[in-house]
């Protein structure tokens, strides 16, 4: 019976091991699903991102091409070949207000601009006073 207790313990010992194994698959299975759903879900954001990046893309494109070709029309009614005492068109007179507009929208910008800067450098005068 000597030897029956010692195989009993190692019987025991084994069982427990087996279990404690089996966890461990179930949970390294369980991760393993944890980390693909984690994935797909990052592919998916980034998909998502690429999407609305493609999107802003066109429409600067589109903006740029149709810029490009205002441009070029404005460039070809200024040609000195085309100096010639002609009524403005309704189309030359809308492009005109366009630019005039887009120029004072620029100038606000610009305006903006040194406006904010303007207030950082009191900022900084400020602190530097304090300091």
């Amino acid at each position: 019976m000597s030897e029956t207790a010692p195989l009993v313990q190692l019987q025991k010992k084994r069982a427990g091991l087996e279990d404690e194994l089996s966890l461990l698959t179930q949970k390294e299975t369980t991760l393993e699903k944890d980390v693909k759903m984690l994935e797909e879900k990052i592919a998916a954001q980034l998909e998502e991102k690429i999407k609305a990046k493609n999107a802003v893309l066109e429409k600067l494109e589109s903006t740029k091409s149709d810029l490009e070709n205002r441009l070029k029309e404005l460039q070809e009614l200024t040609e000195p070949s085309q100096m010639t005492e002609e009524p403005a068109t309704k189309d030359a007179e809308t492009e005109e207000q366009q630019q005039e507009q887009f120029m004072e929208a620029a100038d606000t910008d610009s305006q903006l601009q040194q406006t904010e800067e303007t207030k950082e450098k009191h900022k900084e005068d400020k602190k530097r006073k304090w300091l």
